[in-house]
């Protein structure tokens, strides 16, 4: 599992629109919804719905976005740690 996947699950849960998502994360939305695709394929479930019109966290997607965020906010504390250090 990459980070970038969990930034890039965060982010369409935060914009509920796959290319704002995209356009937040300097990518393609092709490049974003593939990304997704293959983490809910390694995770073996469906983390966001896409019907028509509309993008929405499963109930086990909101878990995974809520770990997600401690994970994402946890790698920043350590950059931000690192950084200290190293000034």
């Amino acid at each position: 599992m990459k980070l970038r996947s969990l930034q890039y699950l965060v982010a369409v849960a935060e914009e509920c629109h796959f290319g704002k998502a995209a356009s937040r994360c300097n990518v393609s939305q092709p490049t974003l919804s593939a990304q997704l695709k293959r983490l809910e394929e390694r995770l073996g479930v469906l983390l966001i719905e896409r019907p028509p019109g509309r993008v929405a966290p499963t109930p086990i997607g909101r878990e995974v976005i809520a770990l997600a965020r401690v994970i994402l906010n946890t790698v920043e504390e350590i950059h931000r740690s690192v950084g200290q250090v190293r000034s």
